[in-house]
């Protein structure tokens, strides 16, 4: 089309997304009366506004006649085309926002359940510090549930368990969390210090359904290894509900560390694996999503961590050298905090970068 050329080749200027603005809304309301008062102008001076749109381009936009008013093919085809130019264009300006550090844009994320209280928790509390006049919005669910808010777009953001289908997102891992063996009080393994892998053979499992995808897949094959799954005696829809089961004496399950630190349940114990065995927490978004807050937030996640060391039984789905540890981003205005697991290692404040 003659008139893309001619965006393209000569620039978009300020005046021609206001033009754009014309167009759209005379094309939505397939009236110059309407859009005139939608946009808060009078008639004569939309109709100006279009009829310079149409010089620039060197076509017509609209056939006009005592019917009323239509597209014509050429405009048929710049309505997409003006849409998302003018969507670019307004997520530039948030972005400019945040560069020019007024911060005042709004993200919106959700936690993994399997993650417990913790790192993705801390991460987005030392965010809302650093960026107090952004808004942040938060919610909770699986890593199915997760990455279905993010291509819905419904959220921005989502942390989740790899491996993940598709190349529409991107996925960083940040950190690995261990991985430990549920078993009810007065099983055999109850009172091992540690426990192997091998010694869960036969061993009736209580687990969660494959549907809710990431988790699954990774720490059945953390455990058992890659396409070694086990046959799973019971279904259970969540972690709480598992724990609930092993406690009747249902079997064992595998929960992460976070889990079982927020989720202790009277009757059950908790073994760790004698050689650590953990599985990968990750954020994920839209490659596309342009939202200057999502890449501020990315930005600052990256900041906020840096390379660890992957436990040898990591799965292999996931690169070892993209495993992460966080440290605090600002270290003067972030308070000590306790060591976890060195799986998952946050920098005391003070720490250099």
């Amino acid at each position: 089309m003659n008139g893309q050329n001619a965006f393209e080749g000569e620039g978009i200027t300020t005046g021609d997304l206001r033009s754009l603005r014309y167009f759209l809304a005379v094309a939505d309301e397939l009236s110059f009366g309407r859009a005139a008062v939608r946009l808060h102008m009078t008639q004569p001076g939309l109709s100006q506004g279009i009829k310079a749109l149409e010089r620039r381009l060197g076509m017509p936009l609209f056939e006009r006649d005592r019917q009323g008013v239509a597209l014509t093919a050429a405009g048929r085809v710049l309505v997409p085309k003006a849409r998302q130019l003018l969507a670019h264009a307004e997520e530039f300006d948030r972005f400019a926002s945040v560069l020019a550090g007024r911060h005042n844009g709004k993200l919106t994320l959700s936690y993994s359940r399997s993650g417990g209280i913790g790192l993705a928790s801390e991460l987005t509390s030392r965010f809302r510090e650093r960026y107090p006049h952004m808004t942040v919005e938060t919610a909770t669910g699986h890593t199915h549930s997760n990455v279905e808010r993010i291509r819905l777009r419904t959220i921005d953001a989502g942390f989740i368990r790899p491996p993940i289908d598709g190349d529409d997102l991107q996925c960083s891992v940040i950190a690995y969390d261990r991985v430990v063996v549920a078993v009810p009080t007065g099983h055999p393994l109850a009172d091992r210090p540690g426990v192997s892998p091998t010694e869960l053979l036969g061993e009736p499992l209580v687990f969660f359904p494959r549907e809710r995808s990431g988790l699954w897949e990774s720490i059945l094959g953390a455990v058992y290894g890659q396409g070694a799954a086990p046959e799973i005696s019971r279904l259970e829809p969540d972690e709480a509900h598992m724990l609930a089961a092993v406690a009747q004496g249902a079997g064992i399950t595998l929960v992460t560390e976070p889990s079982a630190a927020l989720l202790a349940v009277p009757g059950v114990v908790f073994k760790p694996f004698t050689v650590p065995v953990a599985v990968p927490m990750a954020l994920a978004w839209r490659k596309d999503n342009a939202n200057a807050a999502l890449h501020t937030f990315v930005s600052f996640v990256n900041g906020a961590v840096e390379p660890a060391v992957s436990p040898s039984s990591a799965p292999d789905a996931v690169a070892p050298g993209r495993a992460r540890r966080i440290r605090p981003p600002d270290a003067a205005a972030v308070a000590r905090i306790p060591r976890p697991p060195a799986t998952r290692e946050l920098r005391p404040s003070g720490a250099g970068r």
